[in-house]
């Protein structure tokens, strides 16, 4: 009897296993009717169609005989690559290379690069409904893939489409890092064949899709406005930030992605200074106080790795649509976000506290341009305002967040409280409506 149960439990187990695998991820092409956002001409984009039977048998050989000569060094690239969806690792290859070229940063190339992974995935999408390929092991059974395969059509291969999106931009940021940045995007493409989950056909096409698309996003990408040099013309008057260099004072000419110009959620003129001065004078630092002020000036990724925490937390990396717009627009709201800060910054010069009051010793470095608005505290609304939108039950965790950010700036000594509270709203107006705008379309 006992034996009898045991072996019940055992095919009850394979059964709920079976099940809960066959669950993992969401079949779901409704991607494939959204709307592109930056390419012009998306007609011209094409990709050969999906092969035949018999180049399917060949493909499925080579899979077999692949999988057969697996070693660790490959499967440390599958497991890397397999983390998460297809641009998770992506936006983690970006802070790397924007902190060894500190004048790319301005350009904000993260946003151009999930750009182009967003229209190449929605235009991969399309490929898949239109040929329905099957994954290899689908076709084959006796092929046992190294990882789980997706449950969506094999052909274009996401994460070549993915890989070969992001890294044409890169490399167009990046020209002399060009070689090496393409080469770990073959490395993500080649590590899908590895694991069986892809025929190489698959990711050929993949790779010439995002190719394709990156092409036209980085022509737009050359007319960012960031070519303009500064006139020069700098404040004299000694109530406003002055300084030997004011650092961002192009941004406010750069192209915005989706908002309509530069100045559209410009808040009104500052006020004077003189209460928040003498607030900030006699404010008695804690340790509390103190630590959130360090923590957040020296922290830049706080929202792209809550981001990615959200996406596993509910378990979205299966859907790389999904995923690809919800990194997309936190990055071109970030985009515009900076250049509306500048040019609110540069609109009015808005003093500092250590300027207004010369024996006043902030906490930290003064940044090298003017207060007001706050841009931490304007990009931490935006950035709240997104995600808050993609995850309405976390509300509360963001919002709180970006107050946190908002008030260090104070406790740090090189904001007022009143650049914090008007850049609390102006980020958050412009986050709505830049993913509420996003969405419409």
């Amino acid at each position: 009897m006992k034996h009898v149960i045991l072996s019940l439990a055992i095919v009850f187990t394979a059964v709920y296993a079976n099940a809960q695998m066959e669950q993992r991820q969401p079949v779901n092409y409704e991607a494939a009717t959204w709307h592109t956002w930056l390419l012009d001409k998306s007609e011209q984009i094409t990709i050969p169609a999906a092969p035949g039977p018999d180049q399917t048998k060949a493909e499925l050989k080579s899979l077999k005989l692949g999988l057969r000569k697996l070693d660790d060094k490959k499967m440390q690239q599958i497991k890397y690559w397999d983390a998460g969806a297809p641009c998770y690792r992506w936006n983690q290859i970006v802070p790397k290379l924007l902190a060894q070229k500190f004048e790319v940063q301005l350009r904000m190339p993260d946003a151009w690069m999930n750009i182009a992974i967003y229209d190449a995935t929605i235009l991969a999408w399309k490929e898949k409904l239109k040929y329905k390929r099957k994954r290899p092991s689908v076709l084959d059974t006796s092929i046992k893939t190294a990882i789980n395969a997706p449950l969506t059509y094999s052909y274009p291969c996401e994460h070549s489409v993915t890989a070969s999106a992001a890294a044409n931009v890169l490399a167009y940021f990046f020209p002399a890092k060009a070689d090496s940045i393409l080469q770990i995007a073959h490395d993500a493409s080649q590590s899908r064949i590895d694991a069986g989950v892809q025929f190489p056909s698959d990711v050929e096409a993949g790779w010439k899709l995002g190719e394709q698309v990156a092409k036209q996003i980085i022509e737009k990408a050359k007319n960012d406005g960031s070519a303009k040099a500064w006139d020069g013309k700098m404040n004299k008057d000694p109530k406003k930030w002055t300084g030997p260099y004011p650092l961002g004072i192009t941004l406010a000419s750069f192209t915005p992605i989706v908002i309509h110009s530069a100045n559209q959620f410009r808040p009104a003129p500052p006020p004077d200074f003189a209460k928040d001065m003498k607030e900030m004078k006699n404010f008695k630092q804690t340790f509390k106080s103190a630590s959130q002020a360090y923590y957040w000036a020296s922290k830049g990724d706080v929202w792209m790795d809550l981001v990615g925490q959200k996406i596993f937390e509910y378990r979205m990396q299966d859907d790389a649509p999904a995923v690809a717009r919800i990194y997309t627009v936190l990055t071109t709201a970030y985009h515009d976000a900076v250049i509306a800060i500048m040019d609110a910054k540069y609109a009015y010069w808005g003093i500092r506290p250590s300027q207004y009051d010369t024996t006043y010793k902030p906490l930290i470095p003064t940044p090298p341009f003017p207060g007001y608005p706050s841009g931490h505290a304007a990009g931490a609304a935006t950035s709240c305002a997104v995600l808050e939108y993609f995850f309405p039950a976390d509300a509360e965790q963001f919002q709180q967040l970006a107050k946190e950010c908002a008030a260090s700036r104070f406790y740090a000594g090189i904001h007022f409280r009143t650049d914090n509270e008007v850049a609390l709203q102006m980020g958050a107006d412009l986050g709505k409506y830049i993913v509420e705008t996003w969405m419409k379309r």
